[in-house]
């Protein structure tokens, strides 16, 4: 069900990004993780829009949700946003979601790197907060890429940040025409590693050739795939849909929050299309496998996914599976754990 939120404060980070600092209208507790994402449900120019922006507070730090906001050229829902939203206003939301997390505090000595460039610094920010309050002997490498000091979001943030925190928080602040590469991002995690490589996070967020070129120097230098959580704000053209031999409609069955239905898919529309065609509502933001809020757990039945940014290895071992890029090969059970 989507929350209702009213805006209780509008913080100017920089000339083009602002945060907005939301409060749900019934006062419920809104629980969420560092890294997460709330996919407003919004009316723009008469047309119903979904669009994700990440969460910039952090639990246990912030007592209030706030997401950030970068003006987007030629975009219109960020347009909206920055340039009509006020005070007092109320948004809808769908609950926080998303796989860009913190989420194995067993190990207490480890090395955990964030690397961004620009507005990608905004699900960053919250990993960096919530890992500090952690207060275990976890190493945070910040890595941060920006045109101008003016337009480095939370900039006096940062700075705090890393002054209080000195010991186990350093900060590389990177300006124009400074950039990162392979070669400088391969000396830098070898002069900042501290602890078991093996042991060692990644989480890079930013453009599209930014990320792959952080994620293919992580992998060249002996870390895997596995130690590397990418997230995306952008969205590309699908690939085709992968062939399939048996077309004929196959049977989805959902078990949520105790409640259990069934709807038909038939190839060459995906699981959540047809869903949507039905008029069945599941959850769903991006519709181009980016975003993990289509998320669920395939407990019965086998489903072909032809795009997948975001499940590890492991998840998929886990049963994990995306609704907006899966095709249903058989009667397949989807459990939605959120």
């Amino acid at each position: 069900m989507p929350l209702s939120f009213v805006i209780t404060d509008i913080i100017p980070e920089t000339p083009d990004a602002a945060s907005f600092q939301l409060s749900p209208v019934n006062g419920e507790h809104i629980p969420y993780k560092a890294g997460q994402f709330l996919t407003l449900l919004l009316t723009v120019h008469g047309r119903a829009v979904r669009r994700s922006y990440s969460l910039s507070s952090s639990p246990g730090t912030d007592h209030a949700l706030r997401i950030t906001v970068k003006r987007v050229e030629n975009g219109e829902v960020s347009r909206y946003l920055l340039d009509h939203l006020k005070k007092g206003d109320m948004v809808e939301a769908l609950p926080p979601a998303g796989m860009f997390v913190y989420d194995d505090e067993n190990t207490a000595r480890r090395d955990v790197f964030l690397l961004a460039a620009g507005s990608g610094i905004v699900p960053l920010f919250s990993l960096l907060k919530y890992l500090l309050h952690l207060d275990k002997k976890i190493h945070i490498v910040l890595v941060y890429q920006n045109h101008s000091v003016r337009d480095t979001i939370f900039r006096n943030e940062l700075e705090i940040l890393q002054q209080k925190h000195g010991d186990r928080f350093t900060w590389i602040d990177i300006v124009r025409p400074e950039h990162l590469n392979n070669e400088v991002l391969e000396k830098l995690v070898e002069r900042e590693l501290r602890y078991n490589k093996a042991d060692a996070r990644f989480y890079t967020c930013g453009p599209p050739l930014f990320m792959n070129m952080c994620r293919f120097c992580i992998l060249t230098i002996g870390f895997s795939s596995e130690q590397v959580k990418r997230e995306f704000f952008t969205t590309e053209a699908l690939p085709p849909p992968p062939l399939v031999k048996d077309t004929t409609p196959k049977n989805v069955t959902i078990l949520t929050n105790g409640n259990r239905f069934t709807f038909q898919t038939q190839y060459p529309s995906t699981i959540l299309e047809s869903a949507l065609q039905q008029g069945i509502s599941l959850p769903y933001s991006c519709r181009n496998g980016r975003c993990s809020s289509c998320v669920a757990r395939c407990i019965e039945g086998t489903l072909i996914m032809n795009n997948n940014e975001v499940l590890t290895d492991k998840d998929i071992r886990n049963g994990l599976r995306l609704t907006c890029t899966g095709y249903a090969l058989t009667n397949i059970t989807l459990q939605y754990e959120h």
